[in-house]
């Protein structure tokens, strides 16, 4: 499956919450805004969805005062909205702690760049919100979940 594969080892230390996966300085801002649903596992067992607590809310981003809306879905897909833009997609899971984030739509110029995989760590709630650390200390991302799709 396409879509489980093109992780890569990451070039920075593991850390909680979001993982981007930054291969190239130009795909930096998507590998961000695609790993944002990585932030929102719930480790509540073996058998449960780790999405759960997306569905039907939102994600809030906010990076360098820029804000993206992300939507994530039980079928499997996501959205999100930026500067006037959407991007969707779909996800699927690697193994239990590995999610792949695939652009469908618009379609990536290069295929080999649609699908990006996430280590998923985290226990955010509705209401909750918080701040990570990007890589190299390249400044944070603001995140929060709300109720709702905004």
């Amino acid at each position: 499956d396409p879509a489980l594969q093109g992780s890569a080892s990451r070039p920075y230390p593991k850390a909680r919450g979001v993982f981007p996966v930054c291969r190239k300085p130009g795909n930096f801002m998507k590998r961000i805004l695609l790993g944002a649903v990585a932030a929102l596992a719930v480790a509540t067992g073996a058998h449960a969805d780790p999405f759960a607590v997306a569905y039907g809310n939102t994600v809030t981003q906010t990076v360098n005062g820029k804000t993206t809306l992300i939507y994530v879905n039980a079928d499997k897909t996501w959205e999100q909205h930026a500067d006037g833009k959407v991007v969707k997609g779909t996800y699927s899971w690697k193994d239990d702690k590995t999610a792949c984030f695939t652009v469908t739509d618009p379609a990536p110029a290069d295929a080999s760049k649609a699908t990006n995989c996430n280590a998923i760590e985290g226990d955010h709630k509705v209401g909750d919100s918080w701040t990570e650390q990007l890589p190299n200390n390249a400044g944070t991302i603001n995140m929060a979940i709300t109720a709702g799709r905004n």
